[in-house]
């Protein structure tokens, strides 16, 4: 995919897909954030929860790391938003991206995909036609 973003805005965009065609996307990340706002940034729950927006290893990191790097203040509010825009379910669909700082796509932080992170999602977001 590439930038977290870009994962973000499919997201959203595969939650209105799918709660068009009467499907529970939304209903299903809304339980994964949950879990992960429950479990705190140093659980495996909210490595779960994040790896369905980062697509390589730096980009899992910049969403789980607890103390974020100096240079990105606006991190921290970021993904709190990440989770708790992900915590409205598909009645709302899912805006993960709402209020997120555009920053997050550091164009110095590798967007390669990496099989290691796919496999840590405990679902795949369908693309979007």
């Amino acid at each position: 995919m590439g930038k977290i973003m870009k994962n973000l805005q499919k997201t959203h965009a595969a939650v209105v897909l799918d709660t068009y065609h009467g499907g529970n996307l939304g209903v299903r990340i809304a339980a994964l954030a949950i879990r992960a706002t429950n479990g705190g940034i140093k659980s495996t729950e909210w490595k779960s929860y994040m790896s369905l927006f980062a697509d390589s290893q730096q980009q899992l990191d910049l969403l789980t790391v607890e103390i974020p790097p100096v240079d990105k203040p606006w991190l921290l509010q970021s993904r709190a938003y990440m989770v708790s825009n992900g915590v409205c379910d598909a009645a709302t669909t899912t805006e993960t991206g709402n209020r997120v700082n555009a920053d997050i796509d550091d164009p110095n932080i590798n967007d390669q995909p990496d099989p290691a992170v796919a496999l840590l999602r405990p679902f795949n977001i369908p693309d979007v036609p």
